[in-house]
């Protein structure tokens, strides 16, 4: 077996690995870092040590994921995006991954080791990509617009009677075209956001009406379908700091979703909670319910999960990607609950109001 050149040790050989690397006590504080962390982020050992990290790297995130290490005493998890996060160094953009894993000394917890991977060339491509859908989906628009043009005035009878049956064909292209435009709204609204275009407006919204424009759509629908539309909402509740139009498409997003996995008989559930100062806002349904596997990626862009014994709901899985983006950029959260068999219930949050101006708060990192 071979052996180690003379003289190898753990510094050397953390030297000498691509990503950055630090030591921090159970009071986040820097003990030790590699050659790369200290070049990436203009230090060295000595002056770092008994730094904070996040004084040191600004990375605001870092302080509440390592409390979240220390206090679960286990490795970081959380998804890619949750766990990513952008810097700014000499007027350049840089990506990282965090991994964060707890290390402990004569069985207790001394402190934790944190990685941080660049992945700036991924995210790249990401905006390449994204730019990519942006440009395709402007460019389906026109023809569509003319298409959905034609089959009204081929409903209305303007060039011509029809017979039944090319009212019914009508009526399908008519709807497919309704997909289609959904679909690049939904695509074209996804590239807004990673783009870092699109902004939230935060201000006092009242809970009630917001609740009641998002539902008042979808109840000719639930009743057609035989489903009951129930919404539970407490007498006074103090108004939510949100922008109007995109926390009703988010809640309207969820009522859709759970309508479209219920069977007849079945009910959803709207209902709205204040939790000190932050309102939970739940769907719950009696639906088929989503497998446990499955939960975890259900937020993923491109990812549709079908439910027990059916097929998919016709979308590409973009809904529930948008919604999340649209959550976070409010400050809130979204989660999902479900049981095989027994209904799903998804619950985000939203800031309660504090009173002041509308606030303009950009999507990112």
């Amino acid at each position: 077996m071979s052996k180690l050149p003379d003289p190898v040790n753990i510094d050397t050989i953390a030297d000498n690995l691509a990503d950055a690397v630090f030591l921090v006590d159970l009071d986040k504080k820097v003990v030790w870092l590699n050659k790369q962390a200290g070049e990436f982020f203009h230090t060295n050992q000595e002056r770092s040590g008994g730094k904070p990290i996040t004084e040191l790297t600004s990375i605001k995130k870092m302080d509440d994921l390592l409390s979240e290490v220390f206090e679960q005493q286990a490795a970081l998890k959380c998804s890619y995006e949750e766990a990513s996060v952008k810097v700014k160094r000499l007027d350049q953009r840089y990506f990282f991954k965090i991994a964060i894993n707890p290390i402990f000394h004569e069985d207790k917890l001394w402190g934790a080791l944190v990685q941080l991977t660049d992945v700036t060339r991924f995210h790249e491509m990401e905006k390449i990509k994204t730019d990519f859908v942006s440009i395709v989906s402007h460019e389906f628009r026109t023809p569509l617009t003319t298409i959905i043009v034609g089959v009204e005035m081929l409903k209305e009878g303007m060039l011509g009677d029809l017979t039944p049956r090319g009212k019914e064909v009508l009526e399908a292209i008519g709807s497919d075209c309704e997909r289609l435009n959904r679909l690049i709204d939904n695509l074209m609204e996804l590239s807004r956001i990673e783009s870092g275009t699109i902004y939230v407006e935060a201000e006092s919204t009242d809970v009630a009406d917001l609740v009641q424009e998002a539902v008042r759509p979808l109840k000719v629908q639930a009743d057609k379908q035989g489903i009951e539309l129930i919404t539970d909402l407490p007498p006074k509740l103090p108004p939510v700091a949100a922008d109007f139009n995109k926390s009703v498409w988010v809640l309207a997003n969820l009522v859709g979703n759970a309508m479209r996995y219920t069977d007849p008989g079945g009910t959803i559930t709207v209902r709205v909670r204040q939790r000190g100062k932050r309102h939970f806002f739940s769907v719950e349904d009696t639906g088929c319910g989503i497998p446990k596997e499955h939960q975890e990626k259900i937020f993923r862009k491109y990812v549709q999960v079908s439910g027990p014994g059916r097929k998919g709901a016709g979308g590409v899985g973009l809904g529930l990607a948008i919604a999340k983006d649209i959550v976070m950029a409010h400050g809130g959260e979204i989660w999902v609950e479900s049981e095989v068999g027994k209904g799903t219930t998804f619950t985000f949050t939203f800031p309660v109001y504090q009173g002041g101006e509308a606030v303009t708060l950009p999507n990112g990192n």
